[in-house]
Formats: C-alpha cells, structure tokens, sequence
C-alpha cells in the first residue's frame, strides 16, 4: 500500500504542490483503506497509525481532503445516515444505491453511467465528471414490504 501512496505523493510534487506532514498523512491514510471514509474515521487512523504526527484536528483534514478534490485524487460522497465518505480516485469509478428505509448501500457499477455522461456531451457539449454518485431511492426489500403505497417521489 505505501508503493500506492509513494505514486500519489510523487503526482503531487510533479504539479509543484506543498507536501506538509499532515498532507502526507491523510493520503497514506486514504491510501491503505479499503472502504470510503469519514473524517472522523481518518482522524482515528492519524492517530493511531501516526503518533509522531499527534492528532489533526476534523477542520484541518477536510481542508486537505478539499485541496486532494481539487486536484482530482479524492472523491466525497454523500451516504445519508452514513455519513460524507472520502475515497482515493485510484481505482475504477463506482457509484452507490442508498435505501432511504433501511440504509443499505449498494455499490453500482460505473457503466451504468456512461450512456448519461454521452447524453449529456451531446446535448449539452458538456463533459460530465461523474466520478462518485450516490442515488437514493427504495431497495427490492423495502419497495415489497410497501407494495400498493403510492410512490414516494
């Protein structure tokens, strides 16, 4: 994992950005994750991972994960009850299917999203960046447990 933090800090410097110590960590933290995190979930990681460096305070690591999102190597979803997740863009994109009732969250294939990123290119000449969407709606078992009610939206 730290070969894949070594190649997002090695992008960073080749676009002439600051690299401080609290940059780094976050990344290293966002980099051996497996899951979308909170910014509680990685102040958790800073400081149990990374004594030396002491706690980041919440502010201090969403002004970071702000400067990663404008670079393009972090996306920031909305779970609802789950909360706002950040997640390293080096893997394929992917979405989430959010029940409304029972929280369950689905992970949704990106190619689902490829005709509206067309669509929109040709009707608008607008390039979408579609990189982490969360849709929100009814799953199968909540939508048969609510049959012959109307229809929420």
């Amino acid at each position: 994992m730290l070969d894949k933090a070594q190649t997002v800090l090695s992008q960073i410097e080749a676009r002439g950005e600051r690299l401080t110590i609290q940059r780094r960590v976050v990344i290293e933290v966002l980099c051996t994750s497996d899951s979308h995190l909170t910014i509680p979930s990685i102040q958790r990681q800073i400081e149990a991972n990374f004594p030396k460096v002491g706690s980041l305070s919440e502010a201090t690591i969403y002004r970071i994960l702000e400067w990663l999102k404008k670079l393009g190597l972090v996306s920031q979803t909305d779970l609802g009850e789950a909360g706002i997740t950040y997640s390293l863009l080096d893997h394929p994109r992917h979405h989430h299917l959010i029940c409304l009732n029972c929280g369950m969250v689905f992970e949704l294939d990106d190619t689902y999203f490829a005709d509206l990123r067309q669509k929109l290119l040709a009707d608008y000449g607008f390039l979408a960046r579609i990189d982490h969407m969360a849709v929100y709606g009814q799953c199968k078992g909540c939508a048969s447990d609510h049959e012959g009610a109307s229809d929420p939206v």
